[in-house]
């Protein structure tokens, strides 16, 4: 991938990456998304890349941060293994390591993935699985919605069939979210 290519992806991650911290301090996600399921060394790490503009941020107290972790889904490990394991190997490790881990705190919202993502498409998710976890992109032939996606390849991991990710908020959504026969996928 040429130099503006790798620059745009980046400012998408970054973008991804601060939607799901604001998203989880909104509400909008459980607050461990707050975490992206990272120490925080690692996580401030994250912040002072994707957000320079902040400056050096200040750590929480070890036992509140811990809380936090503790706050973890019991699905959330499995899904961030599986989608580490699919990143992409010309690109930037540690970027498609940081996607990982925003993917898989945000697929615990209850909207689209990219909206759970802050992303304002879900072209822009598509971009960034494309770019940083590209096994995984290359697998959705049918264009299945992301957490479905995520949710099917996970049950199929791990022997558990049904297993289905959380659904959308809003019955209005469902018919997007849920085309005929998918049930209650998103």
């Amino acid at each position: 991938m040429d130099d503006f290519r790798q620059q745009q992806a980046f400012r998408l991650l970054s973008r991804a990456v601060l939607g799901v911290l604001r998203n989880a301090q909104d509400g909008e996600l459980p607050l461990f998304a707050w975490t992206l399921g990272l120490s925080q060394a690692d996580l401030l790490e994250v912040l002072s890349a994707c957000a320079p503009a902040l400056g050096s941020m200040e750590a929480l107290p070890d036992a509140q941060y811990q809380q936090l972790l503790a706050q973890r889904p019991p699905l959330h490990n499995d899904l961030l293994l599986m989608l580490l394991a699919n990143r992409s190997a010309a690109e930037n490790p540690q970027h498609g390591r940081w996607l990982a881990h925003a993917v898989a705190v945000a697929s615990l919202g209850n909207r689209h993935l990219w909206q759970d993502m802050g992303l304002s498409s879900r072209h822009e998710l598509n971009q960034l699985l494309q770019c940083y976890l590209y096994p995984l992109y290359v697998r959705n032939r049918g264009d299945a919605k992301w957490k479905h996606f995520l949710y099917a390849e996970l049950a199929e991991q791990l022997g558990r069939p049904g297993l289905k990710p959380p659904e959308c908020h809003s019955n209005q959504e469902r018919t997007v979210c849920h085309p005929s026969g998918t049930g209650n996928l998103t």
